[in-house]
């Protein structure tokens, strides 16, 4: 059971790699060659909904499964192991400066079980990670 949980796992962040590198922004300037230098590529500009609905799908994709949904974290059992994530919500998290998030995200807390996500999530989807937490979750 533990396995094929974790196989699930290796598969699921295998295909939001894989999605996340494809470039499926159309010819920006295919219409209008005659354009000034204006960037008419709409589509490649995120708006922050864009982005906390983005951070939203990495969170739940990546970090959901030991801090919850709701970021309130808690004692779970990861592939055996007993861990007690910390609580997102709780005025300690609202105060750490966003750098100590990102370099737990990146580095990972070996000795509390957290995994480095540094080769599974870019720095600016760590950061969209980021404003998840402190717009929707911290809120």
């Amino acid at each position: 059971m533990k396995f094929t949980k974790l196989l699930f796992t290796i598969i699921a962040l295998a295909v939001l790699i894989v999605a996340c590198t494809q470039d499926q922004s159309p010819n920006a300037n295919q219409a209008g060659e005659n354009s000034s230098n204006t960037n008419t590529n709409f589509e490649t500009a995120a708006t922050p909904l864009d982005e906390l609905a983005q951070g939203k799908k990495h969170y739940v994709d990546n970090c959901a499964r030991c801090h919850k949904e709701d970021g309130t974290g808690g004692p779970v059992e990861i592939e055996g192991e007993e861990l007690k994530p910390d609580d997102l919500t709780s005025e300690k998290m609202k105060k750490e400066p966003d750098e100590e998030y990102m370099e737990y995200m990146k580095d990972g807390i070996p000795d509390e079980g957290m995994p480095s996500f540094k080769d599974v999530l870019s720095e600016d989807e760590m950061k969209m990670v980021l404003k998840y937490i402190r717009e929707e979750l911290q809120k």
